[in-house]
């Protein structure tokens, strides 16, 4: 009879299942470990996008609100002299080119959209961009219905060139105000 051999095939194979096993269950656990941490970095990374989305929206919303007023003639126009409407358009350019990246481009499309519809922008070097809206309209007279001291140099601020209605206006600003919700992750 041979002399038996301590370590016969079963043994080995015993063996390495008992170290391939706790081997195999930590790999699998540093796995779920690292897509897990993944998943947490992606989250918090949506998350601060959204708020600083929002932060945006902030600081955006009544300016873009305010040239609606405007335009339309409603709410507080009668407040809002000419002046105020090329340093909100200057500030919502501002705005949307420095953060532009951080919202789909959509949003940065229907901003452009909204803001030709309501301005005659390259009109010369240094000039201002022109407001596509009547000093005296189907609505009033802007020089002697609003609160504040007309400057009867804001009538060259105007061109007549391309006025769109109040319709039209609003329709740009709730288009660019859905593609900006949408990408807030507000659904309706």
């Amino acid at each position: 009879m041979p002399p038996q051999d301590p370590w016969n095939t079963l043994e080995i194979v015993k063996l390495f299942a008992g170290v391939l096993t706790p081997l195999s269950v930590a790999a699998l656990g540093w796995f779920i470990s690292r897509r897990l941490k993944r998943l947490e970095l992606v989250q918090w990374s949506n998350q601060k996008l959204i708020e600083k989305r929002l932060a945006v929206y902030d600081s955006v919303a009544p300016l873009l609100n305010k040239l609606l007023c405007f335009y339309t003639w409603v709410g507080d126009w009668k407040e809002v002299s000419p002046e105020d409407v090329v340093k909100a358009k200057r500030e919502l350019d501002k705005s949307f080119n420095i953060y532009r990246h951080l919202f789909d481009d959509e949003v940065y499309e229907a901003y452009q959209t909204y803001i030709h519809v309501l301005f005659e922008t390259f009109t010369g070097a240094g000039l201002d961009a022109k407001i596509r809206s009547n000093v005296n309209g189907p609505d009033g007279d802007r020089t002697s219905h609003c609160t504040y001291t007309w400057n009867s140099a804001w009538s060259g601020k105007f061109s007549e060139e391309k006025v769109v209605g109040k319709s039209e206006v609003r329709k740009h600003y709730y288009a660019l105000m859905a593609v900006i919700r949408k990408s807030l992750g507000v659904h309706e």
